[in-house]
């Protein structure tokens, strides 16, 4: 692979809506952001060499080779000297590249329409469809947009329109996708950041981009994620550089839709950060975790459970032991975090036990997985070296806290999973935070005691 395929890097969701036989794509942005440089890079990234038509109304074609010398070598064009004004040395374009800053929208516009009834359906950029649209009425650029749409459905071609400027218009409702380049302020620097407002029949999972334009090549920025994070493919070619990560061990979450995002589940030893609204309360968590806990009964697997919310626990533990046989409920114990003066409280269910924390969960002698759940909001014992020394012991460890506490906690929950339970318009929507995926709403079946997730 050469520098310049290892440099290269647009959008994966947007690489994927370019895939499509036919579209319509708006890219907008202020001057000098990076549109040209995308278009540009849109051709390198599809391996465009031919069968294209490239409209440029603002800079000359001999002009985009000069500023983008890649092109000149990616699309083996002889370049020449801009600054010679013989008349000799004019760089050869070929047919694929037309300068039309003199044109007539007119007769753009219907050069336009015959490359879309073109056999061969190639893909038009118009670089910018502002330079074309500017000399027309409000009305005829309208009727202008909508026949082009028109002929573009029935062409089953490809069409990319630069646009000017970021504010909406109508022509943002007739295309297929809209990307809009900006500058965005980040700690007192303004940086490019890509965004991909609309891509019919793409799901967009991360809507925003940081992207660079160094050696006029357009360069998006990956999600850093650390080495051992299930989210991450790997190739074929490395699974002997990352044996370890190809074949650790991992649970099920409970929910089909969470693993197959997770590519399997939970990773052993994992820390998992469960942040809820506090206008639903730590219900709504043990609600979420209730498909984990079942799945985790039936296979014989044990569960600690922190008893500062016994009573959440007993209501969904009753529910859960109407579906399996009572000799499960062996395998659900109880701690009590240290401090916590509850001798007298009555146990949830016969048979459950209740541990001090940490203490005798070291005690604990178990051939299956262990899992424990605790509620970090009111414990103040727990600190890093009791974390290290219980993840030790534990397969699992999730960790429920309420939004908006102290900065006590900071400097322990470093979690290798994060989850937000959120309220947005009176539904619980869980929140996929790290490794950043989807959105879900959580549904729960009363009748047939099922928690399912929609995506949202």
């Amino acid at each position: 692979m050469s520098k310049n395929n290892q440099a290269f890097k647009i959008p994966d969701e947007l690489l994927l809506f370019l895939k499509n036989e036919t579209y319509s794509l708006l890219i907008k942005g202020e001057p000098g952001i990076g549109k040209t440089a995308l278009c540009l890079a849109i051709l390198k990234e599809l391996n465009i060499k031919n069968n294209f038509f490239y409209i440029s109304t603002r800079v000359s074609p001999n002009k985009l080779f000069y500023y983008f010398k890649w092109v000149n070598k990616y699309l083996k064009i002889k370049s020449s000297n801009l600054h010679n004004k013989s008349s000799k040395t004019e760089t050869t374009f070929g047919p694929f590249f037309e300068d039309a800053r003199l044109d007539e929208p007119e007769s753009l516009f219907e050069r336009i329409t015959n490359q879309l009834m073109d056999v061969r359906a190639p893909l038009i950029i118009v670089d910018s469809w502002d330079g074309v649209a500017s000399f027309m009425d409000r009305e005829s650029r309208l009727n202008n947009e909508r026949v082009l749409q028109t002929w573009l459905e029935r062409a089953g071609g490809r069409l990319i329109l630069v646009g000017e400027g970021t504010a909406t218009s109508t022509l943002d409702y007739l295309v297929d996708g809209v990307v809009i380049l900006r500058n965005k302020n980040y700690y007192g620097r303004d940086l490019r950041e890509i965004s991909l407002n609309k891509l019919r029949g793409v799901n967009v999972i991360k809507n925003s981009y940081l992207f660079t334009l160094h050696e006029g090549i357009f360069k998006t920025f990956e999600s850093y994620r650390d080495p051992s994070s299930p989210s991450i493919q790997i190739s074929e070619s490395d699974l002997d550089k990352s044996s370890n990560l190809s074949t650790a061990k991992k649970f099920s979450s409970g929910y089909e839709v969470i693993d197959k995002d997770f590519n399997g589940g939970f990773l052993d030893k994992s820390v998992v950060l469960i942040e809820y609204d506090p206008r639903i309360g730590i219900n709504a968590a043990i609600i979420f975790l209730s498909q984990f806990i079942s799945e985790s009964m039936k296979k014989l697997y044990s569960i600690f459970l922190d008893y500062s919310f016994k009573n959440s626990y007993s209501l969904l533990l009753n529910q859960i032991i109407k579906n399996h046989d009572d000799e499960l409920i062996r395998y659900i114990n109880f701690f009590k975090k240290s401090g916590n003066n509850s001798e007298n409280d009555q146990h949830v269910t016969e048979n459950m036990q209740s541990y001090d924390f940490i203490d005798e969960i070291e005690k604990f002698k178990s051939q299956s997985p262990i899992f424990s759940i605790i509620d970090i909001d009111t414990d103040q014992k727990i600190d890093l070296a009791a974390l290290d020394n219980l993840k030790n012991h534990m397969n699992i460890i999730f960790m429920l806290k309420m939004f908006d506490i102290s900065n006590k906690y900071s400097g322990v929950i470093f979690p290798d999973f994060h989850f937000q339970l959120v309220f947005i318009n009176d539904v619980l929507c869980v929140n996929l935070l790290h490794p950043l995926s989807k959105m879900y709403a959580l549904e729960v079946n009363k009748e047939k005691n099922i928690v399912k997730l929609i995506e949202i």
